[in-house]
């Protein structure tokens, strides 16, 4: 554990060299113990006030701590030609925490913490290549509830204003990587125009641009491809006024269908909301889904936007529709719609995109890790400074879920790659009892004997260890650790 915060942090610059060791110290203790509280994983009351102080002190920020994790995370995106650059917000709920300063509400006026705004880059075989960046607000007591008066603001003054800087975040990463491909990807709370618009100002001055892919939110209506082409009209509806101009959903049911594709969906308890605002439980069953597949370019009609002097050019995109043929009755079909820049001819390119936007999901089991596994929502650190302790558990969060990858990609690897000598000796002992061998086992057998220790069972039908048990297991792994350490050195003063 040592070794890698030493590799990871080695450009870590905090102006003062006790602080830096101090960090590193404090980032060593939590990610051994991700899911103990704060002063449980340190060792005495010494260490808890030391951390306390250097969460205190207003000399170290944010972007400090996290820079040298950028740098690292920066060698790594430069291996792969392609990444994801995944972005999305959680809720961090702290309302037990009466004492915690400059929370605001969340989705319930009566549940006060922050919400994170993630951005965690991907390769497109899910393995997680570090956190770019995080912002952690809370919002305005005012703010809450007053969706009309937000929509009349600017969007430099809206919440939503988060998914257009992290798209620039991604220009920025492209820029610095320009021999690899990055795709800026997010869901339905992405879908604003200012997104596409962005990328065609940017292709247009000649400044490196960002490829995107967002899930549908809006039936957004249609413009004529070329100057002088007939407007794109919907078919009469009866009663209409005046025709209606022709929308997404419209312009794909009259397009062919490419193709089909087959998948097995496992039964899963999910919530969809109603009317209302309040949510509904609905059981969805395991099924094989076979969806039809379209793909279409279209010209999206530019949205007016205050001040009325901010035009916004027309932008061309390409549409894929994944659609769930039969669904089981009394079940909601398995529908995607997915916006992006990149280019889809046929078949073959509209799957090979539909497989990068699941790569979006590590983002929520990233969010998962951080809020059971490392269960920040239970910190208690009664100070504005707690955004502090929460990024450095998302660094640690990041870990876990690279470690978990690594092992399923390069599971021949030596998991001495990863896992220091008194870790992996100490696991083999106890798991298979004797010496250890000369040799470190390969780093899928170790992540198994690690995953073992949080509860995973090895059966032929389990699979692949999940997070949970992963981040349990490595708790217990440090504990074994220092257990052998401890015992060498008396076996050595023994002779």
């Amino acid at each position: 554990m040592q070794e890698w915060i030493e590799q990871e942090f080695s450009s870590c610059d905090l102006g003062d060299q006790r602080l830096e060791n101090r960090f590193k110290k404090i980032l060593g203790r939590i990610s051994q113990a991700p899911s103990k509280s704060m002063s449980s994983a340190f060792r005495g009351f010494a260490e808890v006030v030391a951390c306390r102080r250097f969460l205190d002190n207003e000399a170290v920020s944010q972007s400090q701590l996290l820079a040298p994790h950028r740098e690292a995370s920066l060698e790594r995106i430069k291996q792969s030609p392609k990444v994801l650059f995944t972005q999305d917000t959680t809720e961090l709920d702290f309302t037990t925490k009466k004492k915690l300063e400059d929370t605001g509400p969340l989705s319930s006026p009566h549940r006060r913490g922050f919400f994170a705004h993630t951005e965690l880059v991907l390769s497109p075989e899910r393995l997680p290549l570090g956190v770019w960046e995080t912002a952690i607000t809370a919002r305005l007591d005012e703010e809450h509830g007053k969706a009309t008066q937000r929509k009349e603001k600017p969007i430099e003054q809206k919440e939503t204003y988060r998914w257009l800087e992290g798209y620039r975040h991604g220009c920025d990463l492209a820029q610095l990587v320009p021999g690899t491909e990055v795709i800026v990807c997010g869901d339905r709370e992405a879908d604003i125009y200012e997104i596409f618009a962005e990328r065609e100002n940017r292709l247009a001055s000649g400044q490196p641009a960002a490829s995107w892919l967002i899930r549908s939110k809006t039936n957004r209506c249609l413009e004529p491809f070329e100057e002088g082409q007939e407007e794109p009209i919907a078919p009469p509806v009866k009663g209409a006024k005046k025709p209606s101009r022709l929308k997404i959903q419209q312009r794909m049911e009259q397009s062919p269908v490419l193709g089909t594709i087959t998948f097995t969906i496992s039964a899963k308890e999910q919530f969809k909301k109603v009317k209302g605002g309040s949510r509904k439980k609905v059981q969805r069953s395991r099924r094989i889904v076979t969806q039809e597949i379209r793909a279409i370019q279209v010209q999206l009609k530019a949205p007016r936007r205050r001040p009325a002097d901010r035009l916004l050019p027309a932008v061309k995109i390409w549409v894929i529709q994944a659609k769930e043929l039969n669904p089981p009755a009394g079940e909601e079909p398995i529908d995607w719609t997915l916006l992006t820049s990149l280019e889809v001819l046929d078949l073959e390119q509209a799957c090979a995109v539909i497989d990068l936007y699941l790569c979006r999901w590590e983002i929520e089991v990233f969010h998962r890790v951080l809020k059971t596994g490392c269960r920040v929502e239970e910190l208690q650190v009664h100070s504005p400074r707690i955004k502090l302790a929460i990024l450095l558990y998302m660094i640690v969060a990041w870990r876990v879920l690279y470690v978990l990858h690594l092992g399923r990609q390069c599971p021949d690897l030596p998991c001495s790659v990863v896992f220091e000598e008194d870790e992996w000796q100490a696991s083999w002992v106890i798991i298979k009892g004797g010496s250890p061998p000369q040799s470190p086992p390969t780093l899928s057998e170790m992540i198994r004997m690690v995953a073992s220790f949080g509860g995973f069972l090895g059966r032929k039908s389990d699979g692949h260890p999940g997070p949970q048990t992963l981040w349990i297991g490595l708790s217990r792994v440090q504990d074994f650790a220092l257990c052998w350490q401890l015992t060498s050195h008396l076996r050595q003063a023994s002779g």
